[in-house]
């Protein structure tokens, strides 16, 4: 599961042409966390607080709130100018308010679910040979979240000998970032586009990787 916490920074609601011509209102939403990175959210009429969150939206610029992410889209955004850049959506679902009473929640973007696989890869940086650290995580849903961890975190030498034997495990991370890139295929498939997060703070406890 991958779960939000943070401040919305802007919210309405648009109405979208489906190809048999209906319409459907799609709410849409931006979202921050103590990082400044935004998270582009949406939320489409199956979900079953469609209706509650449609006649809220307006309202919460700058409010505090949280959600689940059931999932999430990578695509090619094509701008009035003509140019096209890589644009990721995240589709939200039990989006609810903090009571804001109470003290507030680490403000980011939080996953547990399960490794998939595991892998470090051999970098040559500015200070010399160093690894990169890459896994692709599943949540419950099936949706897979393709992670990095750079050099710079101050945990990347207690993963790098254990990563490879994470497949399988169960763990824990934030999100500190994300990055959207063309991704290019030695097969000679098309350019596709990528979205890599960049992780920290990981929990593995069947290998005994404990977040201090």
């Amino acid at each position: 599961m991958m779960t939000f916490t943070g401040l919305v920074k802007n919210g309405g609601v648009f109405v979208v042409k489906g190809k048999d011509g209906s319409e459907k209102q799609l709410i849409s939403f931006t979202a921050v966390d103590a990082l400044g990175n935004t998270f582009s959210c949406q939320m489409w009429p199956d979900d079953q607080q469609h209706a509650q969150l449609l006649q809220l939206i307006g309202s919460l610029r700058r409010q505090r709130i949280q959600f689940e992410i059931a999932g999430y889209t990578v695509r090619m955004r094509q701008f009035k100018d003509g140019n096209k850049q890589p644009q990721i959506n995240f589709i939200v679902t039990n989006v609810t308010q903090p009571d804001p009473k109470q003290p507030a929640s680490a403000s980011g973007l939080f996953f547990s679910g399960t490794v998939k696989t595991g892998n470090v890869f051999d970098l040559n940086t500015k200070n010399g040979p160093s690894k990169l650290i890459s896994l692709t995580a599943i949540d419950e849903l099936g949706n897979a979240w393709p992670c990095q961890m750079w050099p710079d975190d101050p945990q990347h030498a207690q993963l790098v000998p254990v990563i490879a034997s994470a497949r399988r495990q169960a763990v824990g991370f934030e999100v500190v970032s994300y990055a959207l890139r063309m991704r290019k295929f030695q097969d000679g498939r098309p350019d596709q586009p990528q979205v890599n997060f960049t992780v920290s703070r990981v929990s593995l406890p069947g290998l005994n990787v404990q977040v201090a």
